[in-house]
């Protein structure tokens, strides 16, 4: 990423300036270590050197005075980094030029070299390059100048001093590598710390000026505000005071929940307000000397009668008769009815509330103590914040704009008092009043003398206006507003014609006006029932059967799902249609809403026709559906009644014409005296026919009840016990055959040991379902009927039931299992014997299959295992 221009520009100068401070360093430096070094000189070199030596320092002393005026030049600032390094480069060859003259390589003169390379590499930043090039230049001369001399002696010194030389080189080399590097990253974060700050300092400029306008904003258009409301309350009060007419209870009612959503706007207003004014310094204080104590009684009298309304005790105590203050009493009754609102909003029915004054040396404390939920402890402070709330989900159970124990905050600490909250069992707030006056800020105060201030932007024209609010404010019902709803029970007023309402509504939600809000809008078609909360709205709605549900989604406790799905589940709530209304309106909040059993889902803010009309949709089409049931119902009751009435009628038939005969044979025996043997053996075999005709009649009512009975009880307990297919089918046929009265032959093959478990009663109702149809679809005469039987290699048992019969129709093959389907008509069949068969098949964990082709007969394939591994006794 390329570095901003700026950056770049701050680091070149950064860098000149310091190696300019460098050079500057090094010229004092040379200018009194080279001419020093002169003595040394005098005492180690020759005589005949000395000339050459001397006016060599001579040389670099020189050149170092006339540099001194170079470094502040434009040249210097561009080529910083190469002039010193040169510079570095000529006191080194100076020095070299020494050595040559003083034992070359060996000479400790090379000591002079370390000194110019260590000085180098404190004093200059240099980047790479230059510090490279620089210290391998110094190297070099140091090693050519002296090639050229010939020291026999001391190559172990010569190879030592150059070891010493180029390991000093590298390692302050690397070291002035390294500082270059952390310089340039140093400068860049102090660059970027100063870009940070002047952005944060621009920001918090703006951040003020916006808090500013916001301020001013709040102000003005709180103060737009209250025009349109006076064209609401007045016309309001008119239509409640009568001036305009007469109206009903239910209109009545209306109208007076306008008037009171209305004061609570209003109120609201006032609270942003002064807020703003708190916030600029605007709000002044009409400051005289207070009797705290008659005035604090006098209040707690007038909201006894609206805590008696949630059966919370109120209670006032005093340690004196009397207890002046300065203060301002209408703000600070704002404070006191706040404290005192909160206290009975969370306290539950049956609680108590209780107010003190406490008159002290120099300050006075009131205290507001309740014995509800309280709050954690840590949130103590953070009460007292603006638009905080302990509880700030969307489920909290009581509402609120947490602007109240702020402006409560602000006005006392105006006062230059001090308030705090305790809980332990409850809330306790204190507020700490200073009894007398000096302590108040000047500018804290209203003067008479002063302009008084009005919201910045009004105009003489909204003196009424001002003057209507005003006025509004001064009321009792207006003061008391807050506690007015904290302390309300009754929600929706009662109709006095609502029980002669065809459909009555249950509105289940925590929001006191979302419940006035519904009712305006259907109490007109329904009697209106209201709950606060979901679990509430449970109870209610099994007690009173709604004809319609209107819930919220979030409440607290138990939200709309839940009850939704909790109403689903009861046989008793489970048809009744619900109207879902919620502020979040996401598509997956519709899907859960539908998914749970939600019939309409309505966004909030909500058109109360639209609410009205889905009510009506919703009851109407509750209503067709219940006749369609019952139609339904009706007509299969008149289909099982017909089909009971024809299994019942045909056994008894049997039965009656068995016993008819029987009676007439016995006539015959009594009047004729003497009957030969012969015609005794054919009468006798005749009568045991008859009864066992009649025998098999009664069974086949007995099934039939008994088949009746195990379809109303799905789900009984059933016990696995050993069964032998075989003989049971032998069995049945022998029953079911003769009961028919039809001429078919059945015929049974079995194949190996057709012994299953399962519960024989099913099994039985199996096999006989199964006979009798197949019996009665063949043909008279040439019918024909196999049953067979065989166990096969999976551990399953195959069962099948074949006739030459008419066959069944491509259409009703896939019908035939559903409960009732029948394709005899009204009298000759229930439509139940294969739903029983089917459920029997799959119960054991078998199958069942038909194949069927018209006119070619029927044949029904059973498999089901020949033991179960399942608990017995399993339903």
């Amino acid at each position: 990423m390329t570095p901003p221009r700026e950056l770049e520009e701050r680091w070149k100068t950064w860098l000149a300036d310091r190696n300019r401070r460098g050079m500057i360093m090094v010229f004092w430096i040379v200018l009194a270590l080279y001419p020093a070094f002169g003595i040394l000189d005098y005492q180690l070199a020759p005589r005949a050197a000395l000339p050459l030596l001397y006016g060599t320092r001579t040389l670099v002393v020189l050149a170092t005075l006339a540099m001194f005026t170079g470094v502040r030049t434009a040249i210097f600032e561009r080529q910083h980094a190469i002039i010193s390094a040169t510079y570095t480069v000529l006191c080194a060859s100076g020095i070299t030029l020494m050595t040559v003259f003083l034992g070359g390589m060996t000479s400790p003169y090379y000591a002079g070299l370390i000194l110019v390379i260590v000085g180098s590499g404190l004093l200059f930043v240099w980047p790479a390059s230059v510090v490279l090039a620089t210290h391998a230049s110094i190297i070099v001369c140091f090693i050519g100048a002296n090639s050229f001399v010939n020291h026999s002696q001391g190559v172990i010194q010569a190879l030592s001093n150059l070891a010493f030389l180029i390991s000093t080189a590298v390692i302050t080399g690397t070291g002035q590598i390294v500082l270059h590097r952390l310089q340039r990253e140093q400068i860049s974060g102090r660059f970027a710390l100063e870009q940070t700050k002047a952005n944060l300092e621009a920001a918090n400029t703006q951040l003020k000026e916006l808090d500013r306008y916001k301020s001013q904003f709040f102000a003005n258009i709180t103060h737009e505000f209250k025009t349109p409301l006076a064209m609401i309350l007045t016309p309001l009060e008119m239509l409640l005071g009568g001036d305009v007419g007469k109206y009903g209870a239910a209109e009545k009612a209306t109208f007076e929940s306008m008037f009171l959503s209305g004061m609570k706007l209003l109120k609201m207003i006032g609270d942003l307000l002064d807020l703003s004014k708190l916030e600029e310094s605007r709000l002044r204080l009409k400051v005289g000397e207070q009797d705290l104590a008659p005035y604090l009684r006098y209040l707690v009298d007038q909201v006894q009668p609206l805590a008696r309304r949630k059966d919370i005790e109120l209670t006032y105590s005093s340690n004196a008769e009397q207890c002046l203050v300065y203060c301002d009493l209408e703000q600070m009754e704002r404070v006191f009815i706040n404290l005192l609102s909160n206290a009975l909003k969370f306290t539950a029915r049956g609680g108590h509330v209780r107010v003190s004054l406490h008159d002290l040396a120099g300050t006075a404390w009131v205290v507001v103590k309740d014995d509800g939920p309280g709050f954690p402890s840590e949130l103590s402070e953070r009460l007292f914040e603006r638009f905080f709330q302990v509880d700030g989900s969307e489920t909290r159970r009581h509402g609120g704009t947490g602007i109240g124990l702020a402006l409560a905050k602000e006005i006392v600490e105006l006062h230059g008092g001090h308030i705090r909250a305790e809980s332990d069992r409850g809330a306790r707030f204190i507020v700490e009043l200073i009894k007398d006056k000096g302590h108040f800020r000047p500018e804290a105060l209203d003067r008479r003398s002063q302009r008084r201030e009005v919201v910045a932007g009004a105009r003489e024209a909204d003196r009424g206006i001002q003057d209507f609010a005003v006025q509004m404010q001064s009321r009792e019902e207006f003061r008391l507003l807050d506690i007015v709803e904290a302390t309300e029970r009754r929600v929706i007023a009662r109709d006095p014609d609502e029980d002669s309402r065809a459909h009555s509504c249950l509105v289940v939600e925590d929001t006191p006006d979302v419940i006035r809000l519904v009712s305006m809008a259907l109490r007109p078609q329904f009697k209106m029932l209201s709950a606060p909360d979901g679990l509430a709205g449970l109870e209610l709605a099994k007690r009173e059967l709604p004809s319609l549900i209107v819930t919220d989604l979030m409440m607290p406790g138990m939200d709309g799902f839940e009850l939704v799905r909790k109403l689903r589940e009861d046989p008793a709530t489970r048809h009744i249609p619900i109207i879902m209304l919620t502020a979040r309106g996401d598509v997956e909040d519709r899907v859960a809403g539908i998914d749970s059993g939600v019939n309409a889902y309505l966004a909030k803010p909500f058109s109360p026709r639209e609410l009205l009309s889905a009510a009506r949709g919703l009851v109407k089409m509750q209503a067709a559906t219940a006749d369609i049931l019952l139609t339904q119902r009706m007509d299969s009751l008149e289909t099982i009644a017909g089909g009971l009435a024809h299994e019942i009628n045909n056994p008894l038939n049997y039965v009656k014409n068995a016993l008819v005969r029987v009676r007439i044979d016995a006539q015959a025996l009594l009047d004729k005296k003497e009957m030969s043997a012969a015609e005794m053996q054919k009468l006798d075999k005749r009568v045991r026919d008859l009864f066992g005709v009649a025998e098999s009649g009664l069974k086949r009512i007995a099934g039939t009840v008994e088949l009746m009975g195990s379809y109303s009880r799905a789900g009984y307990t059933r016990e696995l016990r050993p069964y032998d297919v075989s003989q049971a089918a032998r069995e049945v046929i022998d029953l079911v055959l003769p009961a028919t009265g039809r001429k078919v032959r059945v015929e049974t093959s079995f194949e190996g040991d057709c012994s299953i478990e399962c519960v024989p009663e099913e099994m039985n109702q199996l096999l006989t379902n199964l006979v009798q149809n197949a019996i009665e679809a063949s043909p008279e005469e040439t019918g024909r009927v196999d049953v067979t039987g065989r166990a096969v290699e999976s551990g399953m048992l195959e069962l099948r039931v074949k006739d030459n019969g008419h066959g069944i129709k491509p259409e009703d093959k896939q019908r035939i299992f559903t409960p009732f389907f029948t394709t005899k008509g009204p009298g000759r069949g229930m439509g139940m014997g294969l739903t029983i068969v089917w459920r029997v098949a799959t119960s054991l964990g078998g199958t069942l299959a038909v194949e069927s082709e018209p006119g070619q007969g029927t044949e029904f394939l059973v498999r089901v295992p020949v033991r179960r591994e399942t608990q017995r006794g399993a339903a």
